[in-house]
This record gives C-alpha cells, structure tokens and sequence, in this order.
C-alpha cells in the first residue's frame, strides 16, 4: 500500500500530541516574551516624566533609551550560548529578575548614568525573550509545527507591544508612574518565579561546536545585508518604540494616550504583514519583496511627516507601515543564501544583533536633531526633519538590498550557464 504524504510532516504524531499540556508549558516563555515589548516600549511612554527625572536633553535621553538596545545586541550570542548549556528555565528567571532588577533602578533612581546601567539590564535581560520562546518550542511541540506555533507565538509577543502602548498609558494617566512601575516590576518577579516550575530541560542538551561566528565576519555579502537591515529598521525601532508618541502629540494634537493606541496600530501591522508578505516572497522572492516593503515604509513615512492626513487615516498609514516592517522576516530568510547549512545559526545570530543596534543607532541621533533644530524652529517643523532620518536611510537600505538581490539573481544565472 502506498504510503500517504501529508503536507505538514507525521501527522500521526501531532494527532497523539497532548496539545493543552504543552501550550501550558509554553505559557511562563510566551508571558516573557511579552512582556519585554512592554519594557521596549517604556522610555517612549515616560519621555518627558524620565527627561524632568533625570535632566537632560532630547540627545541626553536617545542615548538613554538607546542603552536597551546596546544591552539587547549584546546578549544574543551569550544567552544563546547558555540556553544550549543550561537549563532553559535557569536562563528564563535570572533573566527577567534582572529586568525587574533594572526598572526598579530605572523608576527610584536620579542620576542619568545610573539609568543607563539599568536600561543596559533590561535590554540585557529582554534578550532571552525570544530565544527562550523559541528554545520552548523546539523541546515541548512536535518539530512538524514548529513554524506555525512559532508563528503564533511572534503574534503573542506583538499583543504585548500593543497593549503595553495605549493601556498602560491610560494606566500613567490614572495612577503615578512609581506605582505603574512597581506593578510591571512585580509580573516580572512573577514570571521569574514561575519559569523555575517549568520542566527540566537539561536531557535535550549537547555538547556542539561553536565555532562559525568569527567566519561571518569574512562574508561580505551577509555584512553588506546587516547593514542594510540596520538601516532600515528604524520605523519600528527609532520611531515606534520611543519617538511616535512625542511626534503624535506635537504634529497631530493628539492626547499621549491617543497618540500611544495609534503607534501600536504598527504592531498590528505587522502581525496582519507577516504571512501575506512570506506569501509573496514564494512567488517574487525574497528580495523583491524586501524592495517592495522598503518603497512602502518609506513612502507612508514621508506621507506622514510631510503632508496632514486625516486623523481618521492614522491607523490604516500606521498599518502599512507595520506590514512593511515585516521585511526583517526575508532577511533571515535571505541569510540562508550566503551561509552555509552549519554555520546558518551564526549568520542569523550577527543579523539579529545588527538588527537589534539600529534602536542604538536612530535615538542619538533624532535627539540630537531635536535639541538643535528646536531653538531654530517650531517644534512641529523640528520634530518632521529629526525623523526624516529614517526615510532617507531606510531608502538607502533599500538600494543595499536591491543590490545584494541583482548579485544573487546574476549568481544563479552564472551557476545555470556553467552546468
């Protein structure tokens, strides 16, 4: 008898699968990784309460907030180095104490290098966010679904960018901050104590060679692509986590709460994005589409800066923005082009920190636009040419792709030719 092929794998192992046990196992990661969006996107929400706490100037504070993505970037190797040689609810705990731990010494402290130390922490500490998620999924859920639960699992870790926008600023304006603080402090010592009661992860460990990451750095291509994700990731990490809110308030007369509900309309863009754009990426490629989403970002941006659209069409511009957000998802993909098979999770590791620099990047330097165009101009104008920044180096990204995608396309022709 001819044996039966099912598109998604052994489909008679995930019929016997015990769904409900695993997605309770799941829960403590998922929360987690949730709840670092609402960290990301703190600074954003408290930009004028932390620059009267701290004193200091709108260059002051993009340094400050860039602190989280400095301390992200930094801890993608070592906290993937030690989920594959610790426990995973070891790496879980310490890291969102250590979250807890810097937003504590964010909300009490006075002093602006001390702030940097602990938004240093919590970037540090969000880094396991997704990489435990994903440790999570691989030793609880049946490989043959591992793209789809990981794909809801992203959507999960985006309803936190959401709701720590709009609600937790209606919190700020209903309570004080401290005490808004005290209570994100709490659901991360919560979930530090809790990821000690998940199962013990350590039988799935082995021993395997590091080496492959000092490779990457004689691979010019995949720098050149790095580069090119850095700049142009600056819609979702220089102005939604951090700079839509002021921008919002300054340029459209919105309320902070207002303006916070309608930032996170990028979030949902993004969740909406993600398979329509692998979709296309199946029939047009990856880079074509990285193009295409480069050419929308872009001009929805300087649409948005440039001319006043309607208040009611905010959410619909945030929402193409969103969608073109979701090119980081080829350019992961795309690192498979240029890495070989068993150096792939190097390539992917160096993308994702560059990727997560560009937060790094963006915030110095819109602070330093702002504070010396605002004393020039009105603060409507200063804020429109700080954040045309992103445009400009989201197109000059966009090029980098096009090119790195014209080489690849002549590659294959060449290697067609010579067979």
């Amino acid at each position: 008898m001819k044996k039966q092929k099912y598109i998604f794998g052994n489909m008679e192992t995930v019929k016997h699968f015990n769904w409900i046990k695993a997605c309770l196992k799941l829960f403590i990661p998922l929360l987690f990784f949730g709840y670092q969006f609402i960290l990301r996107r703190w600074p954003g929400l408290m930009m004028e309460t932390m620059m009267k706490q701290f004193s200091v100037n709108a260059t002051e504070f993009g340094m400050l907030a860039s602190m989280y993505y400095y301390g992200y970037a930094g801890m993608q190797l070592p906290i993937a180095f030690l989920c594959g040689r610790l426990e995973m609810r070891v790496v879980l705990c310490f890291c969102a104490l250590l979250c807890s731990i810097g937003l504590s010494i964010l909300t009490y402290t006075h002093h602006v290098y001390l702030a940097m130390i602990a938004q240093f922490f919590i970037g540090s500490g969000s880094a396991a966010g997704f990489l435990c998620a994903a440790e999570a999924i691989s030793l609880w859920f049946p490989k043959e679904r591992y793209g789809q639960v990981m794909g809801v699992s992203v959507a999960f870790g985006l309803l936190g960018a959401i709701y720590g926008g709009q609600p937790v600023r209606s919190l700020l304006d209903l309570y004080p901050w401290q005490f808004v603080a005290f209570g994100i402090v709490g659901v991360g010592c919560l979930i530090s104590f809790s990821a000690l009661w998940l199962p013990s992860s350590a039988k799935h460990h082995s021993v395997e060679a590091s080496g492959g990451f000092c490779d990457i750095f004689k691979n010019p291509i995949l720098i050149f692509l790095g580069i090119a994700n850095l700049l142009m990731v600056g819609v979702l990490e220089g102005f939604a986590d951090v700079w839509a809110g002021p921008f919002l308030v300054q340029n459209y007369g919105l309320s902070a709460s207002h303006s916070a509900g309608i930032a996170s309309w990028i979030f949902k863009g993004m969740m909406i994005g993600s398979p329509i754009v692998a979709f296309l990426a199946k029939y047009f490629g990856n880079y074509a589409v990285i193009v295409a989403c480069g050419i929308s970002m872009s001009g929805a941006f300087l649409l948005l800066l440039f001319s006043s659209v309607p208040l009611w069409s905010l959410p619909l511009l945030f929402v193409i923005l969103g969608i073109g957000c979701c090119y980081q998802i080829l350019i992961f993909v795309a690192a498979r082009d240029w890495c070989p098979a068993h150096k792939i999770g190097a390539g992917l590791a160096f993308l994702n920190t560059l990727n997560m620099l560009g937060g790094a990047f963006f915030h110095p330097i819109i602070g330093f636009f702002v504070d010396h165009l605002n004393n020039k101009i009105s603060l409507k104008l200063t804020y429109t040419y700080a954040l045309s920044i992103i445009p400009l180096c989201g197109i000059v990204g966009m090029i980098m792709v096009f090119c790195v995608g014209w080489y690849y396309r002549r590659k294959i022709v060449h290697n067609k030719t010579c067979i």
